[in-house]
């Protein structure tokens, strides 16, 4: 079985002198009076190093106890000569009440005796802190005893005075030499040190600093074996807030602060103010309820350095059974503060068997909900995360209601025919054979790189006329006919613009025009869709692309040739790129010839001159398009767009074909003289 780092963790505490100096003064409140019986002021008292860092231990400790009874275990060990281990792994000896009885027995370092670099590096306090991670706790006691196999993993937590950067990596090769040899020399059915996390605390009192060159709160991988991270904080109440971020980030926990919270005021029992309490849980209650934390309001309080959800109070009522929610997860919590007045009041309320609703607020829609509760049982806290949705025991919801998936205009119909018409069969060929399953995907790719989710982000699958197109454009091969009715669609929906008719909406009716929503702007997108999903087809098969091709001309689009073309994606990124440029650059050409009173005669000569060799007067290697190069008549060009048009229609009468310059002679009655019958000479002979 494998066990986490968090499962055992082991605290050394430097007992140099550098612990022995004074380092945040107490305020000392003492009456004084005016006159012959007055006080003599106080000298200023401050908190040793020392004291300071085990407050700050022990509030860890008691944090993770609170919340782990018995999951989680702790050591201590105190660099001194020689070292000494305050505790255990037994249960009974888990518990902040012993530890404070042997910090007691240890006192306080005295600044007498003057450390050299390598004991203040807290070495020797490292040999005995790994040989306590090699010994089993109970829980492992009991799976070795079973005969199975454990992965012991383990933590350190070195709080000490660093003077530099080389006493650092001797430390931290100190530890790894001793890892080493520890694997060497246990046997078999001793336990081995998988892995350990080396935490070096360096703090020392404001005024004293050592240039350390080491990157704060980043692991780094010295072996296999151990992985180290290093912290600076100066020493007093910093030290406190660091090992709060500490067991926050090492055991998986949140904050969660229950704001306006109604008590009432110590001096003056009759008015009442809200008030604010932190609790300590583990992370998994907010994640139980939405997945992460990007939908929560939090925020940083001042002085800590990780980030709390606020809940609001919300109207106490009873914890019986009967009125209990339903809830998908319960887990302990413990106050930040645990002697302030305002943690007392929440914890005796709570343990008087009330239970108090918590409200979130969430970011994203700004919609408040019921998130949480606090009860007891058992004499323990907990926080129970609350349903916000369905429940599991509930049918799962259709996709097109509303409270269960929020949208309800999916194209289930369409989707449904979309996994009808690719269904995977069982391929009993080469397995080796990858061919089948290519040709799948790139089916399913085809059909789906233009598919709109829901009625009302599209208008061209809603029109009643594109049915034909769409049917015939999801065939792997089109014929002649399919051609045609294509053809047709494509110029019935340019016979429903020039008549302005409207166009249907997400239910099917029509869409009523107004400022906003014009009418040539609905139908520009709808030519839009039709020519990306005519595009998304269009390698398919020739007769895919001669459905695009017809759609660009009538649209008077340039067609690009096969080996012009690119990705469809990148195609659709640089055309919405690039037109709203070149239409800006058009309409400035087109301003400036207008305004320019020589625009008809050097017109052509610039044009030309540009197209051949480059000119300087536009942008570099830009060659101007010529609206007329062969200088045809209107009349000309009028003629010639119609018979494109005709031709695309229906299929020329084979007597109006034009072969060059001339009209194409055709014989008459062909069938009648293969035949055999009678023309209107025998008619007469007869």
């Amino acid at each position: 079985m494998s066990f986490p780092a968090s499962h055992k963790t082991v605290i050394v505490l430097d007992h140099g002198a550098h612990f022995a100096q004074p380092c945040h003064p107490v305020e000392v409140d003492v009456q004084r009076a005016r006159g012959p019986g007055a006080y003599i002021p106080l000298a200023p008292v401050s908190k040793s190093v020392w004291t300071c860092v085990v407050e700050a231990t022990l509030e860890y400790c008691r944090i993770v106890w609170d919340l782990f009874p018995v999951e989680k275990c702790i050591r201590f060990v105190v660099r001194k000569n020689p070292p000494e281990i305050l505790n255990g792994w037994k249960n009974e000896h888990q518990n902040t009440a012993s530890i404070m009885t042997a910090l007691a027995g240890v006192g306080r370092p005295t600044p007498d005796r003057k450390y050299g670099a390598a004991d203040s590096a807290a070495d020797g306090g490292i040999d005995l802190a790994l040989e306590s991670l090699c010994e089993p706790t109970e829980k492992q006691v009991e799976l070795l005893e079973a005969g199975k196999e454990v992965i012991n993993r383990g933590r350190m937590i070195i709080i000490t005075t660093i003077i530099d950067d080389f006493h650092r990596k001797k430390l931290i090769r100190t530890a790894q030499d001793k890892i080493l040899k520890i694997n060497q020399e246990t046997e078999d059915n001793d336990m081995k040190l998988d892995h350990v996390e080396l935490v070096i605390i360096h703090t020392t009192p404001t005024g004293m600093e050592y240039r350390i060159h080491a990157e704060q709160d980043m692991a780094e991988v010295i072996s296999p074996t151990l992985t180290t991270l290093f912290y600076t904080v100066t020493a007093g109440p910093a030290v406190s807030m660091k090992l709060l971020y500490l067991c926050l980030k090492h055991y998986d926990l949140a904050s969660t602060t229950v704001t306006g919270i109604p008590m009432k005021e110590e001096q003056n029992a009759s008015s009442s103010a809200n008030y604010d309490v932190e609790l300590f849980h583990q992370a998994e209650s907010h994640k139980r309820l939405l997945g992460d934390f990007q939908d929560m309001v939090l925020a940083t309080s001042e002085g800590n350095e990780y980030q709390t959800c606020k809940l609001k109070w919300c109207t106490p009522r009873g914890s019986s059974a009967s009125e209990l929610h339903h809830c998908s997860a319960a887990f302990r919590i413990t106050p930040t503060e645990v002697n302030s007045r305002q943690s007392s009041c929440l914890t005796n309320f709570l343990l008087s068997g009330r239970s108090v609703m918590l409200e979130m607020q969430r970011r994203s829609s700004g919609v408040k909900t019921i998130s949480h509760m606090l009860t007891s049982h058992g004499g323990e806290i907990f926080i129970h995360t609350l349903s916000s949705s369905r429940s599991l025991l509930e049918d799962p919801p259709s996709i097109s209601e509303g409270p269960g998936g929020r949208v309800t205009d999916y194209r289930i119909r369409e989707l449904s025919d979309l996994i009808k018409c690719n269904l995977l069969a069982p391929f009993f060929g080469d397995p080796t054979d990858k061919t089948p399953l290519d040709k799948a995907q790139s089916r399913l790719t085809r059909f789906t790189r233009f598919l709109p989710s829901t009625i009302s982000s599209t208008t061209l699958f809603n029109l009643p006329v594109f049915e034909p197109l769409h049917a015939a454009m999801l065939k792997e091969n089109l014929t002649d006919e399919d051609l045609t009715e294509c053809r047709k669609v494509i110029f019935a929906i340019m016979s429903m613009e020039q008549k302005g008719e409207p166009l249907p909406g997400p239910l099917g009716q029509p869409v009523p025009v107004g400022k906003k929503s014009k009418r040539e702007e609905q139908y520009r997108g709808l030519w839009n869709e039709l020519e990306m999903f005519a595009t998304a087809h269009s390698e398919q098969s020739p007769g895919h692309q001669a459905v695009l091709e017809c759609l660009l001309e009538v649209r008077q689009k340039p067609i690009l040739k096969k080996d012009e073309k690119v990705g469809l994606d990148a195609a659709l990124r640089e055309l919405d790129k690039l037109s709203p440029m070149n239409d800006s650059l058009d309409k400035a050409d087109g301003r400036k010839r207008s305004q320019s009173p020589h625009s008809t005669a050097s017109g052509h000569a610039a044009g030309s001159v540009t197209g051949g060799g480059g000119g300087s007067s536009g942008g570099p290697n830009k060659k101007v398009k010529l609206v007329n190069p062969q200088g045809h008549t209107l009349l000309q060009l009028y003629t010639a767009r119609k018979l494109r048009e005709a031709k695309l229609m229906h299929k020329e009468f084979a007597a109006r074909q034009i072969v060059g310059s001339e009209m194409k002679a055709v014989k008459l009655y062909l069938k009648l003289e293969k035949e055999g019958s009678v023309g209107p000479a025998n008619n007469g002979g007869q």
